[in-house]
């Protein structure tokens, strides 16, 4: 089987016999970057030979792992997606992964009304442990053979969804457990039973949608991103991965065909620290993770990728600045498409958690990718990941200040009051983070172990 035959691949790089204290840090930093690339490139040589190096340029696969709250969001952005895809004249693979026994019947049931659209359910078994993929099934029950993908689609339908129902248990709860499960048993699998995958996939969030916006901040609300980063990719054979740029929003209720949904409001403010995000993100050194809302790649290249990381991370919680890096030192080819934003929720200014005491919403997000990306800078080394994920202000802004000032004036007029409230933000951006930053210190991600947890 194939998770046996590459199970010696995908080994615990920081527990390694190899690495004895006597070792320096930054070398054992180095040999784990060394060994987790290795991991992928052995990967990506496994599926070109499965696939003698031939994949299906007619589909596009995308991939999105949904928890509680999704179903706020699905609705809307799944038929919006298939939409984009049809319009460029190719078919859709849908694979939405539903976390840790988490259902939305409701949603789903629409999705079969869909024109031309197949649901097809498949189910896992129990996970037993947090870094072992659950096999998946096309029963309940999950019995008999494991399910593979197959070429052959049925001539009534274009487009496809695979609602993947992850069973709930001790090990499952977390987006890269889901992940894992979908990359590992459904698309490997798939591959060493004979399936040839789409030559494109993505990944996305619940509430993605890919727009483009040639004139930051204003957004083509009727554009088709989508058909732009793919036409990319198509006329760039060399490009191996290509990301949206962030465009975070405050999303709020509405009613569309009877179901309450969850639509960005790109009216209202967004917090400090994400607004410099959006003004930084694929632009500036520091800032060049993949946006994990709108991630877009040679189907191998992103798989090897994935399935390295949910095998030997299972507590990662950024994986797409996981992916970044490892894709970096793996020789991909890969850049961020600034035209292109995927939509990216964050709470308003105001919001607050349920948590006692109360606490910010958006300082609590933001102090989540902090304590992930401390975590990777502990595995990896400062030096290995500086380049792509920092949190510093980068030098290379001073190269372009007026370009800059005009992104962060945004919509508004230019004037005194405009120059000093935009001030005001980025200096309470800039104390926040620092805040932030100190605390992660203290409590980074656990990525690997029986304590590693990928879910908040």
């Amino acid at each position: 089987m194939l998770l046996t035959n590459l199970k010696v691949l995908v080994t615990s790089t920081l527990s390694s016999s190899i690495l004895e204290e006597r070792v320096p840090v930054r070398e054992k930093q180095d040999i784990n970057l060394k060994k987790d690339v290795e991991n992928v490139l052995c990967y990506k040589a496994w599926i070109r030979n499965k696939t003698n190096n031939t994949f299906d340029n007619t589909r596009i696969l995308g991939i999105v792992a949904c928890a509680k709250g999704a179903e706020k969001f699905l609705p809307y952005t799944i038929p919006k997606i298939i939409q984009q895809v049809s319009e460029i004249g190719m078919m859709a693979d849908i694979v939405i992964g539903l976390n840790n026994g988490f259902e939305c019947p409701a949603v789903i049931d629409r999705f079969t009304l869909l024109p031309n659209v197949q649901v097809i359910h498949l189910y896992t078994a129990e996970k037993l442990a947090n870094n072992i993929p659950s096999k998946i099934f096309d029963n309940l029950m999950c019995e008999g053979k494991p399910y593979s993908l197959s070429n052959f689609v049925y001539p009534d339908y274009q487009h496809r969804i695979f609602i993947v129902h992850q069973k709930e248990g001790v090990y499952a709860a977390g987006k890269i457990r889901v992940l894992g499960d979908i990359y590992s048993s459904l698309l490997l699998n798939s591959i060493d039973n004979g399936w040839i995958p789409p030559v494109i996939l993505f990944t996305f969030d619940a509430e993605s949608q890919f727009l483009i916006e040639q004139n930051y901040p204003f957004l083509d609300l009727d554009s088709n991103g989508l058909k732009l980063i793919i036409s990319q990719l198509n006329e760039h054979s060399k490009i191996d991965i290509i990301s949206t740029r962030n465009r975070f929003a405050v999303y709020e209720k509405t009613i569309i065909d009877g179901t309450e949904i969850l639509l960005p409001d790109f009216s209202q403010e967004i917090p400090p620290i994400q607004l410099f995000l959006d003004l930084m993100h694929g632009r500036h050194n520091g800032f060049l993770w993949m946006q994990g809302g709108g991630t877009f790649g040679r189907t191998d290249a992103l798989i090897s990728l994935l399935v390295v990381i949910a095998q030997t991370y299972p507590g990662i919680r950024v994986e797409d600045t996981h992916l970044s890096i490892l894709a970096k030192y793996a020789g991909f080819i890969y850049e961020i498409l600034l035209d292109v934003v995927s939509i990216n929720k964050t709470p308003s200014p105001t919001d607050i958690t349920m948590d006692k005491p109360p606490k910010k919403a958006w300082i609590e997000q933001v102090s989540r990718w902090n304590a992930g990306a401390y975590a990777l800078e502990l595995c990896y080394g400062k030096h290995n990941i500086s380049a792509i994920t920092s949190g510093k202000v980068s030098l290379s802004i001073l190269r372009e200040p007026v370009k800059f000032l005009k992104r962060l004036k945004g919509k508004d007029k230019l004037n005194l009051y405009t120059i000093f409230h935009k001030t005001k933000v980025l200096a309470s951006a800039f104390f926040i983070s620092q805040k932030i930053a100190r605390n992660s210190l203290d409590k980074p991600d656990i990525l690997q172990g029986n304590e590693a947890k990928a879910c908040w």
